[in-house]
């Protein structure tokens, strides 16, 4: 039985049907994806944030620096493997989700900035969570890594929301076009209107006469 030809606007109504199909797809999809590549990103952020720690923990174990005053009294050894933790893990993390969960042409020193703006309020509850929560559980090594994953955990929930609803709530997703910008200019610049170039199936070509 031969295959029977479509027409043109057969075509074309075949081609905005699937165009709808995935846009509704991606639209019911789109936060439970985001949120998957944001726990992918975040725990790579993480493992660094807690590996970092661990490892001043340990290092600064049998050294006396004092204690400061910073929210709550607590050692500076702990406060200074807490600051140099986190900062490692919001530069990863800020990164690597503004590239590939949130795929944003947004400026980066103003993202940079309202992601700083996060952790006004964020990174003296942390330093003071670590320091309270280590020691109700004894003050030992394992009780302020204890203290730091459960904090970790907390902020990942919290700066998701964040970045998602704050920092990228207007600009997710328009790398892609900034990045596609100029090949359409140059579509425009041939003669053809971007119209006719995504209309077309993948086995025509332009000529421009």
């Amino acid at each position: 039985m031969a295959k029977q030809k479509l027409t043109p606007e057969e075509k074309a109504q075949r081609k905005a049907d699937r165009k709808a199909k995935f846009k509704a797809m991606n639209e019911k999809n789109g936060t439970r994806w985001q949120a998957v590549k944001y726990l992918l990103c975040t725990a790579s952020a993480g493992i660094i944030q807690f590996v970092s720690f661990t490892i001043m923990t340990y290092a600064f174990a049998k050294l006396d620096w004092g204690t400061i005053n910073f929210i709550t009294e607590m050692k500076k050894t702990t406060f200074v493997a807490t600051t140099v933790a986190l900062a490692l893990s919001v530069l990863w993390n800020f990164t690597l989700n503004r590239k590939f969960t949130f795929k944003s042409a947004k400026n980066v020193p103003v993202a940079m900035a309202l992601a700083f703006l996060f952790y006004v309020p964020f990174y003296p509850f942390q330093t003071w969570y670590v320091h309270s929560v280590s020691t109700a559980l004894g003050g030992k090594e394992w009780a302020s890594l204890i203290a730091e994953a459960t904090v970790m955990l907390i902020n990942g929930v919290l700066e998701f929301c964040w970045q998602k609803f704050v920092i990228y709530r207007k600009s997710a997703n328009t790398a892609a076009h900034k990045e596609a910008a100029p090949e359409i200019e140059h579509i425009k610049n041939s003669g053809v209107s971007v119209e006719d170039v995504t209309s077309l199936d993948d086995t025509d070509t332009i000529t421009k006469g």
